[in-house]
């Protein structure tokens, strides 16, 4: 065969092979924008999770080895098997880990989300949201409080100890009754509202968290009564601002799992952190990784912190740039600007940068500094690729010996987006 016919076979099949993937990017697009998200409970892991066990901690990112885990992901991971009983010093927890004994494994395979270290274990109260068209779930734990100590920062001790008590002997538990009395609460919505109000959905959530709290206050009294323990629930969903945060992380993880397992997709349906690399997955790939290592995050850090202080442990909020938020959504919240964009004008340049890298813009997701024009959404790989652009995010940064420390904005690595369209290809030819 001459090298024109040759050329000509290659041009032919290339076509195919884009043809093939502009209708998957159809149908895995608008299964996420035909989602309708409910937040329908708050119950323990072990309850929600299918194929959760006692002996199970999940964590973020990409799956690892437990040896591999260091930093304070691993102190997390520790001080999750301390909190669950499964140990009782973190010498033993180490040994029932490199045993096997305790299971490490990744909150995505279990349709889970997780902040930063992203610890989750069998008794920890999720958030439940589901689609109500498609019956896809994803789930998140509550968020712990805005204190710098925070075992998803990697931190445990005895204060955190108590603060992870409180939550699922008594936040969990009035949140449940609650929401069980309403029926649930739909979050697109309340997303929507949100961002109209200067929301990220992602670095801010005051906006968003008071909506909730607005729509939900109500029925905490009604399911709960007015006791000592339903103000203390009131309080803190009135102070923390960040709480709807893992709201519309379990959001994300729904509507992005609708379009999990589209052949020839090379939509992206999730983005991950460990404390060792960023990885994504895409429609068309189903459940495999595609990894790279973590580039800097440019932060802003709190007064007396500096990036030798800090350290990465892991993160999935990235789910929220997944569906067309966070830095994604950068134009809708210009008061993070001195943390995620060094100006207004710079945050408005990465949305924009976005569309180039999506297959659409959300039909009721709206960012009102572009006349009302819908979020970017539906990163496509192959637009990464071929554009050389990669998707931007907002999140925070986390202190090396534990905590938080400021946060800032995140580039995301090329070579996990080349890898994937690579692998669609390969299953394509």
């Amino acid at each position: 065969m001459t090298d024109t016919r040759l050329e000509q076979k290659a041009e032919a099949m290339q076509d195919i092979l884009s043809d093939r993937r502009i209708h998957a990017n159809a149908a895995a697009v608008n299964a996420m924008l035909q989602a309708d998200p409910v937040l329908i409970d708050v119950t323990p892991a072990l309850d929600a999770l299918p194929g959760m066990t006692r002996h199970t901690i999940l964590t973020s990112g990409a799956p690892l080895p437990w040896p591999v885990y260091e930093g304070g992901q691993r102190r997390a991971i520790l001080g999750a098997a301390l909190f669950e009983g499964l140990a009782n010093s973190v010498e033993e927890a180490d040994a029932l880990l490199h045993a096997g004994e305790i299971l490490v494994r990744p909150c995505h395979d279990y349709g889970c989300v997780g902040s930063l270290t992203g610890v989750t274990t069998a008794s920890m109260p999720v958030l439940v949201v589901e689609d109500s068209m498609s019956g896809s779930r994803g789930h998140c734990v509550l968020y712990e409080g805005s204190a710098r100590e925070r075992l998803t920062y990697g931190v445990w001790n005895e204060a955190v100890h108590q603060q992870l008590t409180w939550i699922k002997d008594v936040l969990g538990p009035a949140l449940s009754a609650a929401l069980r009395r309403t029926g649930g609460l739909h979050t697109s919505p309340i997303i929507r509202r949100a961002l109209g109000m200067g929301d990220d959905l992602h670095s801010r959530n005051t906006a968003a968290t008071a909506v909730f709290f607005e729509q939900i206050y109500e029925s905490v009294l009604e399911a709960n009564g007015f006791t000592a323990a339903t103000r203390d629930v009131l309080n803190f969903l009135s102070r923390n601002d960040l709480f709807f945060l893992h709201v519309a992380m379990a959001t994300g993880k729904s509507i992005a799992t609708t379009a999990s397992n589209t052949p020839h997709s090379s939509i992206v349906t999730a983005m991950a952190l460990s404390g060792k690399e960023f990885a994504i997955r895409t429609a068309g790939t189903g459940q495999r990784w595609f990894r790279a290592p973590i580039p800097t995050l440019q932060a802003k850090y709190f007064d007396g912190i500096t990036a030798e202080d800090t350290a990465y442990m892991g993160g999935e909020s990235l789910i929220t740039e997944t569906v067309g938020l966070g830095g994604l959504s950068a134009a809708a919240a210009f008061s993070l600007q001195d943390y995620s964009g060094g100006s207004a004008q710079n945050m408005v340049e990465t949305t924009e940068a976005m569309y180039g890298i999506t297959h659409t813009e959300h039909p009721q997701w709206k960012i009102p500094y572009l006349g009302f024009r819908g979020v970017p959404f539906g990163i496509d790989a192959a637009r990464v690729v071929s554009t050389a652009i990669t998707p931007r995010i907002h999140m925070g940064a986390a202190l090396r010996e534990g905590g938080h420390a400021g946060a800032g904005l995140l580039i995301a690595p090329i070579e996990p987006f080349r890898e994937a369209i690579a692998a669609l290809a390969l299953s394509a030819a």
